[in-house]
């Protein structure tokens, strides 16, 4: 009588065939096990001494790097001049279809003075260029006076500046104390005993005069200052005048008269502004100049 075990003759050799490679299979398994884990943990391992003992020390330097050189765009950026500020531009009308036109200028770097070209833009008209400056920690006032357009009538003006140069003060120039060095050099130079008043020159015609002395009591001499005159009431500008000294010599006091066209009422103040640039060498008398 047969008898059947369910299997077939395929399913006995592949129990065979496992029975004599179970051992091999569960080695090799085994074996992959072992070597993942190791692949695992050797990537791990090397992360973390990439992270702590290679790239660390790299990436710290570049964070590094990248802080000192933004220090220093920030030092560069902060030593940078700043703009000069403006005041907005006045315009006053005098005798004969006349413009007087100026502008104050204000420059808050205490190392930086600049040199530039200068013209105003009246109603469409521009002035004839002029050179200006402005030293560090200073102001300064820009002048066009008497100035007579094709067009009169105009009274709306912008200030025009060209070739602006920027100069650097050089401490050993200034004895390594800018504000000390200017202070030497012209704290003996005052304006005094200013004086605005009302004058007739003839029958019921008056004019205007500003009379002042400019004391020299400091040790230079100097070839030329620019004084500007500015009339006031209250805090408006009310007139505005400019007049050069040449050869002002130690020691000496030289009597200003300043005289106006036109009888200007209610001035309460006269504010006098002497413009001449003291970190040029050639603005000072020579030794030979100063003997008598």
């Amino acid at each position: 009588m047969e008898t059947y075990s369910g299997f077939t003759e395929g399913d006995l050799k592949a129990a065979n065939w496992w029975i004599r490679n179970k051992i091999k299979i569960n080695f090799w398994f085994r074996a992959g096990l072992i070597a993942s884990n190791v692949l695992v943990w050797g990537y791990i391992f090397w992360f973390v001494v990439d992270a702590y003992a290679l790239s660390y020390p790299k990436e710290s330097r570049i964070t590094l790097d990248i802080a000192q050189n933004q220090q220093l765009l920030d030092r560069i950026e902060q030593d940078r001049p700043r703009n000069i500020n403006t005041s907005q531009v006045m315009v006053f009308a005098t005798t004969d279809d006349r413009l007087d036109v100026f502008v104050d200028l204000e420059n808050s770097n205490e190392q930086w003075w600049a040199e530039f070209t200068y013209k105003f833009n009246v109603s469409g008209e521009q002035t004839s260029p002029k050179q200006g400056f402005v030293l560090p920690a200073s102001q300064t006032t820009l002048t066009e006076l008497g100035w007579k357009p094709k067009q009169p009538g105009g009274r709306n003006a912008q200030l025009m500046v060209e070739n602006m140069r920027w100069h650097r003060v050089i401490p050993s120039e200034v004895e390594n104390n800018y504000s000390e060095f200017i202070r030497k050099r012209f704290a003996g130079v005052t304006a005094e005993h200013v004086r605005y008043e009302s004058v007739a020159v003839s029958e019921g015609q008056r004019l205007s005069r500003t009379t002042f002395d400019v004391v020299n009591s400091g040790a230079f001499g100097y070839w030329s200052i620019d004084y500007v005159i500015k009339l006031k009431r209250g805090n408006t500008v009310a007139a505005i005048n400019k007049i050069n000294i040449r050869d002002l010599k130690p020691g000496e006091i030289r009597p200003i008269e300043v005289y106006w066209f036109d009888e200007i009422t209610g001035v309460t103040q006269t504010e006098i502004i002497p413009i001449i640039n003291l970190l040029d060498p050639g603005a000072y008398l020579s030794s030979e100049r100063l003997t008598p």
